[in-house]
């Protein structure tokens, strides 16, 4: 939305085009998200806390982990709520509302983040407390995700550009396999697996107060840089496939960073309020997405491998369990809760989870500089 306003200033003669620059947008959009994110804070934990929005944890099926959660105060939930909010205001001011995948990812945050919160409002108002429907919400994520997946490989389509309906693979000089054919189905189902894949890596690393907000804000961190790197890969003279104007996503980027650092200022240890699935889901989301349009989904599963790791965890004890005829391979999934179980206290575990998110990271960007 700014850049309407800077180029009508523009028209007038005066010395604003700097302004226009992506660093400038994409610093802009985080400071402006964690703005948004602590002004809304305050008053949103004072509503929840009225309306009693609070989150039962110990209604769990692991009587260990209800013992544990039984020692903690009362804390509201659906916190994410100034995630959502922070991210959209930033984006709608700072990114450019021209671009296709800026307005993409509005939606989807939007969808995402509505389907959070149904669940989310359904578990604080329904008897049962148990949410929706497992079919139910995972049918909502399938219909969000569809719909991105055929509009984003429709867009790839019509750019004309060899190799952007290909999954580009890391540590490597360029090799990629192609899923072009069948009119690009299977770049549809890659969309589809990464964008509610990494969706519900995030909602199951929520779990431990600062845990996932902080891993995000570092994930978010390295794929703005990923996206500036494959948007102007000829002007940084790297070799990597050019995706066009995706260097926009950094402002998203940004927000998500921004944003949740704001929301991490009240879930740090101990929280005062959690993200519930309305944070979690579309953050997830939104990342995946990010990487769907950087051509550098391979390249999320190094950077965002914190989350891959408590996905496998739950993959493995539930597969271990049902093959072993009923042993554990873990104390509890997912992974953080195995720490918890062993003795070591919360914020060991999250800050010692942070150190894992970074190395990661780092790990993630060296694959770029490999390209080089």
């Amino acid at each position: 939305m700014i850049l309407y306003f800077l180029d009508g200033l523009l028209n007038l003669g005066l010395p604003v085009a700097a302004f226009r620059s992506l660093a400038v947008r994409a610093g802009c959009s985080a400071v402006l998200a964690f703005a948004v994110a602590l002004i809304l804070g305050k008053p949103l934990l004072r509503f929840l806390r009225r309306q009693q929005y609070i989150e039962d944890e110990t209604s769990t099926d692991s009587p260990r982990l209800n013992e544990i959660n039984a020692t903690k105060g009362p804390v509201p939930t659906m916190g994410g709520l100034m995630i959502v909010g922070a991210i959209l205001f930033a984006g709608l001011i700072f990114g450019d509302l021209a671009n296709k995948y800026v307005q993409i990812g509005l939606l989807s945050t939007f969808g995402y983040g509505l389907i959070g919160f149904i669940d989310d409002w359904v578990k604080l108002t329904h008897p049962t407390r148990k949410g929706l429907q497992a079919a139910s919400k995972y049918l909502l994520q399938f219909l969000v995700a569809v719909s991105l997946s055929f509009v984003v490989t429709l867009i790839f389509k019509r750019t004309g550009l060899p190799n952007l309906l290909a999954l580009h693979v890391p540590f490597t000089d360029g090799v990629h396999i192609d899923l072009s054919m069948a009119s690009g189905f299977p770049h549809m189902l890659l969309v589809l697996l990464v964008v509610t894949g990494t969706s519900n890596a995030v909602n199951l690393t929520d779990g431990m107060d600062g845990l996932a907000a902080g891993s995000m804000v570092v994930a978010a961190v390295c794929m703005a840089a990923v996206t500036v790197a494959v948007g102007r890969a000829p002007y940084l003279e790297l070799n990597l496939m050019q995706v066009p104007t995706a260097e926009e996503m950094a402002v998203f980027c940004s927000a998500i960073a921004g944003a949740t650092l704001g929301f991490l200022w009240f879930n740090a240890p101990p929280a005062l309020v959690y993200m519930g699935d309305t944070g979690s889901l579309p953050l997830g989301s939104l990342l995946g997405y990010v990487a769907v349009v950087a051509k550098q989904e391979l390249l999320l599963l190094i950077i965002g491998g914190l989350f891959v790791l408590e996905v496998l965890s739950v993959i493995g004890q539930v597969g271990f369990f049902k093959l072993s005829g009923g042993r554990r391979l873990l104390r509890c999934a997912p992974l953080h809760h195995h720490f918890q179980f062993g003795g070591i206290p919360d914020t060991r575990v999250v800050v010692r989870f942070w150190i894992v998110s970074v190395l990661f990271a780092a790990l993630g960007m060296a694959a770029l500089a490999v390209a080089r």
